[in-house]
């Protein structure tokens, strides 16, 4: 098994294996997504793409670094987008200062402390927003509900939400979409929001960035094709992006909503439990995050059992409920 490390990007800790080669740092090439490098294969010649602002350099796989290319974006668009593939073949790394130099990235390591650095400059007015919270000067709160549509748990959730007169945002995920569309269906005719959750779920830090692309616009396209709608708003599976991720799913035209409240549902925790944390942590422009898919049988008991519980708390705390594009557009 390879060592792992920290490497500490714009100050950020992000552990990595890795292993030495020929007086090389040799780092999955996967990691360079942290630093906001798009990454992807190009199957004809064998080699790892890797593009920051207008930079594209190719490296070949196997032991030879000697050969690079540099092209711009015009004609890494013309030359290589066509023979791209979204297989990154296991075990692909690259020399960390090589790529680094190339694309203008700045690597220095710090021999008193052990410490590897990567400074990217990047301009704090070119990243992309990360939503956690609405404005907090509001007495406003979204509920949110991830996975799903399901048969199961979605039905009873949404009998709750209309009993109570209360509009959530659902994030979805595209197979089961493919699977429940009558389901997606009446989340919409009842007036909820959807948002995107990818296709199948996937860490998108272990992702290409044409998987990523793909894993976004093909569950975008179930959702078109049932409802007609866009949507506008994406929640990374597991909450897990790297800069690159956050890039493209922005160039793609989504805002990156993530949470402020984790009830932790997921885990099967008791009705009980899931109102102490609400309780606990929830503050004006709160986003909670909650669950809506069948995967073990009463995982998310506690999550139905205790949505009346906590309507009826915010309700009497003063909180308006909205969805999560009236709260982050407020």
């Amino acid at each position: 098994m390879l060592p792992q490390a920290p490497i500490y990007i714009d100050h950020q800790s992000v552990i990595t294996t890795y292993y030495l080669q020929n007086g090389y740092l040799m780092v999955p090439a996967l990691f360079l997504k942290y630093a906001g490098v798009f990454v992807d294969w190009n199957v004809e010649n064998q080699s790892v793409v890797l593009k920051r602002n207008t930079m594209t350099i190719t490296l070949p796989s196997g032991e030879n670094y000697a050969e690079y290319y540099v092209k711009d974006i015009n004609s890494w668009q013309r030359d290589y987008l066509p023979t791209i593939t979204t297989n990154l073949p296991d075990g692909t790394y690259i020399p960390l200062q090589y790529a680094s130099e190339k694309l203008g990235i700045l690597l220095s390591y710090n021999s008193e402390l052990s410490r590897t650095y990567i400074i990217t400059n990047t301009p704090p007015s070119s990243i992309p927003r990360i939503y956690y919270n609405g404005n907090p000067g509001k007495k406003k709160v979204a509920l949110t509900f991830d996975d799903g549509p399901d048969h199961f748990y979605t039905p009873q959730i949404l009998d709750i939400l209309n009993y109570n007169e209360v509009k959530a945002t659902f994030f979805v995920v595209g197979t089961q979409v493919k699977f429940f569309p009558e389901v997606l269906q009446r989340i919409v005719q009842e007036g909820h929001e959807l948002g995107n959750h990818s296709w199948s779920h996937p860490e998108l830090p272990k992702l290409t960035t044409s998987q990523v692309i793909r894993e976004v616009q093909k569950a975008e396209l179930e959702i078109h094709s049932i409802t007609g709608r866009r949507t506008v708003l994406f929640r990374p599976p597991f909450g897990l992006f790297t800069s690159a991720d956050l890039h493209t799913v922005h160039d793609l035209g989504y805002q990156v909503i993530m949470w402020s409240v984790d009830t932790f549902d997921w885990k099967g925790i008791s009705e009980e439990e899931i109102l102490s944390i609400v309780r606990r942590d929830v503050s004006p422009g709160a986003i909670v995050l909650q669950h809506t898919l069948l995967t073990t049988p009463g995982r998310l008991d506690g999550t139905v059992r205790a949505l009346p519980g906590m309507i009826d708390y915010l309700r009497k705390s003063g909180y308006k409920f909205v969805t999560v594009q009236n709260l982050i557009g407020d």
